[in-house]
């Protein structure tokens, strides 16, 4: 069923997704469960190698030293909705509640979608709120400097409410604008950070959320080089962030980037541009030599897809998370269908080697180990059992 977000001073169920902006003022649409779950047809070869050929990485990164781990969480945030005022930032303590090692989600690199503005306060919400209707977020930078002490470095940013705000005293502008502004500076103001974020402009530059963001990680002893783009598919086009319209831009740059990895962070809102997200991550990996793809919007987990990239990139393949559902978020309803994402690839030639999911439930200010099957996840992959989860080793 069709994830809902909860809203927080009633703790009830209401209608999924909520976009923030007017120009997508959510409502119930009583969509089919059936329809919710329209996926790409999954016409991709089984790519599975024997679960002999290399055994499942324990979820201690550390523990494994000729492969290096990346892994990807969906919607995340730290906010309630329509608090003019953001809530204090306590990320950090919620991701050690949930496991104080961090070895649970944190790989080599680790990605995160963050859906809200980032800021302090909002004096005005594109979205007048509705209760079960609309939904808009602010939260404060500091969730993301938590975060990034426990291991994110990697963080998307356009999505359905990268534009909640319309008016906020830490910008001068008005409307839509004013978030990615907002947002922007919020993160400038970190100085200089250790992750990477993409799918916002720089306070610099209104078109560099168009191109790929470039850093270099050391990782089990040698230096990574890591392009990453984040792109919203709901709308064709977004002030200072990236959506459909700039995708063909986006593509290129990350194809083009001096990098070792390829990483494309895509955000839908609803069935049909779900299904464009599924062809944009699939194009990524085939004709633009991408190497994962870490999918979220729908609230659910949807299908996993190893794709082989054309012979141009000396062959090889990457893979698609179509859907990692939820992650931590005081605004989403207990879901239990989610997880995350893990890729694996040989640390010297950067081979996909293995991937796996690992489900976890969210609850309000809290996530944690979810008991829902993750051998239900359609795949091109045959699932074996796997610490916390499954895996499937990939064909070479």
């Amino acid at each position: 069923m069709r994830a809902r977000f909860l809203v927080p001073l009633l703790l009830a169920m209401m209608p999924a997704c909520a976009p923030g902006g007017a120009d997508e003022a959510d409502a119930e649409d009583g969509e089919a469960a059936e329809s919710e779950d329209a996926v790409v047809a999954l016409t991709e070869p089984d790519e599975t190698a024997p679960a002999s050929a290399l055994a499942a990485a324990p979820l201690d990164k550390d523990a494994v030293s000729d492969l290096i781990d990346v892994r990807g969480v969906g919607d995340a945030g730290w906010s309630n909705t329509h608090e003019a005022t953001a809530i204090a930032a306590d990320y950090g303590k919620a991701l050690d509640r949930f496991d104080p090692t961090g070895k649970g989600y944190r790989g080599d690199l680790s990605f995160i979608n963050w859906e809200t503005v980032v800021g302090t306060s909002c004096t005005r919400f594109g979205s007048p709120y509705a209760q079960g209707r609309s939904y808009a977020f602010v939260s404060r930078a500091e969730n993301l400097t938590q975060a990034s002490e426990r291991g994110f470095n990697l963080v998307g940013l356009s999505n359905n409410h990268s534009r909640d705000c319309h008016g906020s005293p830490e910008s001068s502008l008005s409307g839509e604008v004013v978030s990615p502004d907002m947002t922007a500076k919020a993160l400038e103001g970190l100085g200089d950070t250790s992750f990477l974020w993409a799918g916002i402009s720089s306070t610099r530059d209104e078109r560099d959320a168009m191109r790929a963001k470039v850093k270099t990680f050391t990782v089990k002893g040698r230096q990574v080089r890591v392009a990453l783009g984040s792109l919203y598919t709901g709308r064709e086009a977004c002030p200072r962030a990236a959506c459909m319209g700039d995708r063909r831009a986006l593509l290129e740059s990350l194809r083009d980037a001096q990098a070792d990895l390829r990483i494309l962070a895509l955000h839908s809102r609803a069935s049909a541009d779900q299904d464009d997200a599924v062809r944009l991550g699939i194009e990524f990996v085939k004709r633009y030599g991408g190497d994962i793809v870490f999918g979220h919007g729908p609230h659910v987990w949807k299908p996993v897809r190893v794709v082989r990239k054309d012979a141009a990139f000396g062959g090889g393949a990457g893979v698609v998370f179509e859907s990692l559902g939820n992650f931590l978020h005081p605004s989403l309803a207990v879901q239990q269908q989610n997880f995350i994402g893990r890729a694996l690839l040989d640390a010297r030639t950067l081979e996909l080697r293995q991937v796996q999911v690992l489900p976890v439930v969210n609850s309000g200010r809290d996530i944690r180990w979810s008991t829902a099957d993750g051998a239900r996840v359609t795949a091109n992959l045959r699932w074996t059992p796997a610490e916390r989860g499954v895996f499937a080793n990939v064909k070479r």
